[in-house]
C-alpha cells in the first residue's frame, strides 16, 4: 500500500511539473517595432523650456517608416509642392536596440542614437538630445531636445 501511494504521490508530482510552462515566451506580449509607421509630428525642446511642435500635413505623413525584422529598415519621405504630394527622399540601412536605445544606421546619413524610446503596440516615440547652439526653431533660445511620434499603420 506504501509503494502504491509513493508511486501515485511520484506520479502526482511528474504531472504537475510537466503541466508547467516556462516564462520563455513571457515577452511575446510585448510590442514589437517591426512594421511599417507614419510619423504624425515633431517636437523640439527649447532652452527657456517652450516647445515647438511640428504636426505634419497629410501629404508628410504618407511617408513611412518600415522596420523589418531582420534589423533593416527604409524611410520614404514625402512633401507638398504646389499642392501636389511629391515623393522627396528615400533612405534605407539598418536598425538595433540595445540598453533600451535605438540605433539607426543609415546608408546616406551615417549612424545615430535615439535615446528617447518609448513604443506601445500602435505608438512609436523617438527623440534625443541635442544641445545645438542653432536657435531654429527656438526663437528665444537654442535647441536642447527633440522628439518624434509615430503611428503603427500595419
Amino acid at each position: 500500500m506504501k509503494k502504491k501511494t509513493l508511486f501515485c504521490g511520484i506520479l502526482i508530482g511528474l504531472m504537475i511539473f510537466s503541466s508547467c510552462s516556462s516564462d520563455d515566451d513571457s515577452n511575446s506580449n510585448s510590442p514589437s517595432i517591426v512594421g511599417s509607421w507614419k510619423q504624425i509630428n515633431e517636437i523640439d525642446f527649447c532652452s527657456t523650456g517652450s516647445q515647438d511642435v511640428l504636426i505634419l500635413n497629410s501629404c508628410e505623413q504618407t511617408g513611412r517608416w518600415i522596420l523589418s525584422d531582420n534589423g533593416t529598415y527604409t524611410r520614404t519621405f514625402y512633401e507638398l509642392v504646389d499642392n501636389d504630394c511629391i515623393l522627396d527622399f528615400t533612405d534605407n540601412g539598418t536598425w538595433e536596440i540595445n540598453n533600451g536605445n535605438l540605433t539607426i544606421t543609415s546608408n546616406f546619413e551615417g549612424s545615430f542614437e535615439f535615446t528617447t524610446f518609448e513604443l506601445t503596440q500602435n505608438t512609436l516615440k523617438i527623440g534625443a538630445d541635442e544641445n545645438s547652439a542653432d536657435p531654429d526653431p527656438c526663437n528665444d533660445g537654442f535647441l536642447t531636445s527633440f522628439t518624434f511620434d509615430f503611428e503603427r499603420v500595419d
